[in-house]
Formats: structure tokens, C-alpha cells, sequence
């Protein structure tokens, strides 16, 4: 992580962070920060850099945060079977042909 952010940069995060902690009363903190790095492109500063920043304005303000896990997988191209063919989920589904999740499963079926 580097320390030389500029002060447009800055300044972006704490408005950024004050809008969405405004008008939707929590900072989705990934969200706020791929806009803060979208908008600046041009410095080429590291999504986790910026999440780092938006985190650390949204606790200088005692706002609450949403931190999501699963930003970074594309839904279109997951596949729910590993290399080996055991599936992530515990089972999948006969007729769709689509994972179960092991709180939806039968309770006959949960071991």
C-alpha cells in the first residue's frame, strides 16, 4: 500500500462515503470504492487501497459498514462442481440440475 494519494483523491472518498452514508445509511464499502476508482483511472490506485481508505473514512464518521465477500466472482462462469467433480454445495439438484445449499437440502438428506 502506498501513501501518496492525492487530494482529489481523498476528497473523493469522504464525499463518496458521506453520500452513501447519507442517503442509504450504511457504506457498502466495495461498492463505494470500485465508484471512487472508476472515477479516478488515471492514478491507478489498487481497488484494496481504496477499499482501505473508503473503511477507514466510513469508521472516522461512525457509519455502518456492509463488507461483501463475494465481489469478486463472476456469477455467469461459476461453476458449482470442483475439478473433481464433488460438488461446493453438498449436492445438486436432479431435475434443474443446479447446487443445493445445506440449509435448503431435506432434513432426511443432511448428515
Amino acid at each position: 500500500m502506498r501513501y501518496g494519494y492525492s487530494a482529489h483523491l481523498r476528497d473523493d472518498v469522504n464525499s463518496e462515503v458521506q453520500a452513501a452514508w447519507r442517503s442509504q445509511g450504511i457504506v457498502n464499502i466495495a461498492v463505494v470504492a470500485e465508484a471512487i476508482r472508476l472515477k479516478n483511472l488515471a492514478e491507478n490506485v489498487a481497488l484494496e487501497d481504496i477499499e482501505y481508505m473508503v473503511m477507514q473514512a466510513a469508521q472516522f464518521y461512525g457509519a455502518a459498514m456492509e463488507l461483501e465477500g463475494l465481489t469478486a466472482i463472476d456469477v455467469t462462469t461459476f461453476n458449482p462442481l470442483s475439478e473433481d467433480g464433488v460438488t461446493i454445495f453438498g449436492s445438486l439438484d436432479a431435475i434443474e440440475d443446479r447446487p443445493i445449499a445445506y440449509d435448503r437440502r431435506p432434513l432426511d438428506q443432511i448428515q
